[in-house]
């Protein structure tokens, strides 16, 4: 067997070991959402939540779609306004000298400093004042301060691994700067936006904290706020099947997600330095 063979041989065994938990936890959920392990008999009716409203044991929460359509809108804009504001202050972090830039990003790593949990009720007493709790913006808001200086930091290493020759190129060409930087960087530094929309959109998709803290309405949650209300009632297990039944519901999409996604995450450049 060559070295390269022998490699690859390896590769995919340590993969394979990799994701058999997963695999396993996917066979889990169908199982224990379609089989009664008690009488051994196969139902679907676990599955019910995909034609009515959900109610059991004093848990009534709304048809599941509204609250599909909840979570692609909420990660959809979670994902255009980080991608829109991360790739542009990446840019003038990594390309342009000006005043308080050092601060500026000392900054940002400080807002990363602090875990999210220690500075909620600060954040829920200034969204109470803001009238902003109960609503989406609320929720956006908290979400992207949080994320946002993260997605900076991916895309700024990006835009630093772009040679100056090519601006400077395109520039004495007759290109002003906007231009250069849509023409010139932005195809070079895709691999980056992929990366920091396919973070955001995973984050978002499985956000509930903000949602159990900051939203009243059944109507609004999205899948993740809406699966976490029926994990617990009064701190007690409501339904395993009905639970595992959602819960492979709102697993699968995520590892659909991620097989179409994974060259992306091979690909992420962290300061500067590329993972291949």
């Amino acid at each position: 067997m060559s070295p390269s063979t022998l490699k690859k041989t390896l590769v995919h065994t340590y993969m394979t070991l990799f994701t058999l938990p997963i695999i396993a936890m996917i066979v889990w959920y169908f199982l224990s959402a379609t089989m009664n392990f008690t009488t051994g008999q196969f139902s679907l009716d676990n599955f019910a939540f995909f034609q009515e409203p959900v109610e059991y044991s004093g848990v009534k929460l709304p048809l599941i779609w509204p609250i599909v359509f909840n979570t692609i809108i909420y990660s959809l804009l979670i994902v255009a306004v980080e991608v829109c504001i991360s790739v542009p202050t990446a840019y003038a972090f990594s390309r342009l000298d000006f005043k308080g830039k050092r601060a500026a990003m000392k900054f940002l790593f400080l807002m990363r400093s602090f875990p999210g949990i220690t500075l909620i009720i600060a954040t829920f007493f200034i969204l109470v004042q803001m009238q902003l709790v109960n609503t989406y913006l609320g929720v956006l808001l908290v979400a992207i301060t949080g994320s946002l200086p993260g997605r900076v930091y991916i895309m700024k290493g990006f835009f630093d691994d772009v040679p100056w020759d090519i601006e400077w190129a395109a520039m004495v060409d007759g290109c002003t700067r906007f231009r250069a930087f849509k023409k010139v960087l932005v195809p070079y530094v895709l691999p980056g936006i992929g990366a920091i929309a396919v973070f955001s959109f995973l984050g978002a998709y499985g956000e509930w904290f903000l949602f159990k803290l900051l939203i009243f309405n059944d109507d609004m949650l999205t899948l993740a706020g809406y699966l976490s209300k029926l994990i617990t009632k009064e701190n007690q297990i409501v339904n395993y099947g009905l639970i595992t039944a959602i819960g492979l519901f709102y697993t699968l999409p995520i590892v659909v997600f991620y097989i179409f996604t994974q060259k992306i995450f091979m690909s992420v450049n962290l300061g500067g330095a590329k993972q291949v």
